[in-house]
């Protein structure tokens, strides 16, 4: 090894320690400031004891599951529905968990256990009564939100409203809209 070699390896080692040990007294200095926690030993402060309350649950990681109210939903006959009524008629969907919890174009918070819909243009706050055209049951939901926003389809519903409607497992079903009570 050259005198030059050596030299330079020599200046970067010394940078590295002198760079260390300025890191360390730093580092040391910081501690300082740093308040230290005060500790009673005179027995001044009782020792805590237990609270004999049991603690509350976490919070549960499913959603509950709903029962089908039988006030709600009536099958009528499919053949025997009238449409003199009609609002509009079209194919609806559900829509639920992924948007279950979030801000309704009302305000609300989406809860999909709740009997609302989403529809485009009919005001928030409509009560409407929805029929399930291929099996004659209905169920009044209140518009909360907008959409659908899919092609072809005139309202969304709430997981709990297509329960009732029993069009969860095929996923949209041809209905009726009727007007129950307007908003201005």
């Amino acid at each position: 090894m050259g005198r030059c070699q050596w030299a330079m390896k020599t200046r970067v080692t010394g940078v590295a320690v002198c760079t260390l040990v300025v890191v360390c007294l730093a580092a040391g200095s910081m501690t300082a400031c740093v308040p230290r926690p005060i500790y009673h030993s005179d027995g001044s402060v009782p020792a805590p004891t237990r609270d004999p309350r049991p603690r509350r649950q976490a919070a549960r990681s499913k959603p509950p599951t709903v029962s089908r109210p039988t006030q709600t939903a009536h099958p009528v006959d499919p053949q025997n529905i009238s449409t003199a009524n009609a609002y509009q008629i079209g194919v609806a969907s559900y829509y639920g968990e992924p948007f279950h919890g979030r801000k309704t174009a009302n305000g609300e918070v989406f809860n999909m256990y709740k009997l609302t819909a989403a529809h485009r243009v009919l005001p928030l706050g409509t009560i409407t009564k929805v029929t399930n055209l291929s099996n004659g049951r209905w169920v009044v939901v209140k518009v909360n939100d907008r959409g659908p926003f899919i092609e072809g389809r005139i309202l969304d519903l709430s997981f709990a409203a297509a329960l009732e409607l029993e069009m969860v497992q095929a996923g949209t079903s041809k209905v009726m809209i009727e007007i129950v009570e307007a908003v201005d």
